[in-house]
């Protein structure tokens, strides 16, 4: 039931979110405008103008969200009507937002730059190391990076936990049978940095590409695979503490036990910092690739959590206790260090300046500069023997301190 809820929930979300869009873009400005004197209105003579503008950006991405929302139920076997879905939050509404942005990124021209810095580095990383493969992408988001892994020949898996993002994901692999057939205004949200007022109200047309293009490659057919579920209940060890991220859940415990080993290639983009626990995420990667096997990384230390409060419930060798979410936020030298006494050497490092979600015609975006990696996964013998020296260096650096 907690499961139906949350789908509802998110498809209520899509479907009413132009209450939503109206209260948070459109209202707002329009009281502003009415307030104003005449002679003030007058200044702003062009403001008429932009209200219409994004009355109809909103009609648009409106039309998106419902027919994304009702053709998402009907895949998902939801037979209800939208008003006796779950109610959703304002939390749930800006999901959506996010998720308009995230669909310019992953599958429009504005985000080709992005895509080039970011997922085109990972994938030349890995070509130049394995030739065809298995491959693992956790919080793949909308797909674009499975597809591009897919259309070079590797057999890959994307993982998504997120309901936003799967409904999504879905509509775009399975919904959208030719490239430029549909038309969002994701920028319409976003008041800062805009050089002109057209640019704010411009539209993006999705997909740049038909995603259904592979499957014109009859080897590609069975290439791509998709996971919906946390990332590590379904791919993690089988020691991890239980909490609501992993489960005793029978079927979640038996997908586990296949994917031991099961990966040539593991790839995260803007991922590993979405972690309230690092420790079960790179426990995770190590336990589902294959010995000699990539871990390829791509993303900033944006630490989710930080200052999140909330407690979570664990339990470990039948004993529960309580945590916080936050408190796992490491620097990069502590998280390449972990890395490498976790099981890896770090073979490739490097820094990457890029935008996430950026407006390629905005005055200002947000710049991060993301850890690129590659690691391979050591034998167990020589993680023993890893950990080893490192303990018999640490020891031996102490006694030379007492001297």
């Amino acid at each position: 039931m907690d499961e139906y809820n949350a789908l509802t929930s998110t498809l209520y979300a899509f479907y009413t979110f132009d209450r939503w869009l109206y209260q948070q873009v459109y209202k707002p400005k329009l009281i502003k405008y009415k307030s104003l004197s005449s002679d003030e209105q007058n200044l702003l003579d062009f403001y008429p103008q932009l209200l219409s503008n994004l009355e109809q950006c909103l009609g648009i991405n409106d039309s998106f969200t419902k027919q994304l929302a009702l053709t998402a139920a009907e895949d998902w076997g939801v037979t209800a009507s939208p008003d006796q879905w779950t109610k959703c939050t304002p939390q749930d509404h800006d999901k959506v937002r996010l998720t308009l942005l995230q669909l310019a990124r992953e599958w429009s021209s504005d985000g080709e730059v992005e895509r080039e810095t970011t997922y085109n580095k990972i994938l030349e990383a890995v070509q130049k190391r394995i030739k065809n493969g298995k491959v693992l992408v956790p919080g793949c988001g909308l797909g674009r990076l499975v597809f591009e892994f897919v259309r070079k020949g590797y057999w890959t898996q994307g993982n998504e936990v997120s309901y936003h993002m799967l409904l999504a994901l879905g509509y775009v692999l399975n919904r959208m049978p030719m490239a430029h057939s549909h038309t969002v205004f994701p920028y319409i949200f976003k008041l800062l940095h805009v050089l002109r007022r057209l640019f704010q109200v411009r539209p993006v047309s999705v997909p740049d590409e038909t995603p259904t293009s592979i499957y014109e490659n009859p080897d590609a057919a069975d290439l791509m695979s998709m996971a919906a579920g946390s990332f590590v209940d379904l791919y993690g060890p089988r020691d991890l503490a239980v909490s609501e991220a992993y489960t005793e859940d029978a079927a979640a415990s038996d997908f586990r036990g296949e994917n031991e080993g099961a990966f040539d290639v593991v790839a995260t983009c803007f991922f590993l910092d979405t972690a309230h626990n690092v420790l079960d995420y790179i426990k995770t990667i190590h336990h589902c690739l294959r010995e000699g096997g990539y871990w390829v990384n791509m993303g900033p230390t944006l630490w989710h959590y930080e200052g999140d409060l909330g407690t979570i419930e664990v339990e470990k060798d039948g004993k529960k206790a309580h945590s916080i979410m936050e408190g796992m936020e490491l620097t990069r030298d502590e998280l390449i260090g972990l890395v490498e006494r976790m099981g890896f050497e770090v073979e490739e490092q490097d820094v990457v300046k890029t935008t996430y979600c950026g407006d390629p015609k905005a005055l200002g975006n947000f710049v991060y500069d993301a850890e690129f990696w590659v690691a391979k996964k050591r034998p167990i013998t020589n993680v023993a023997t890893k950990n080893a020296e490192s303990t018999a260096n640490k020891d031996s650096s102490e006694n030379e301190s007492r001297k």
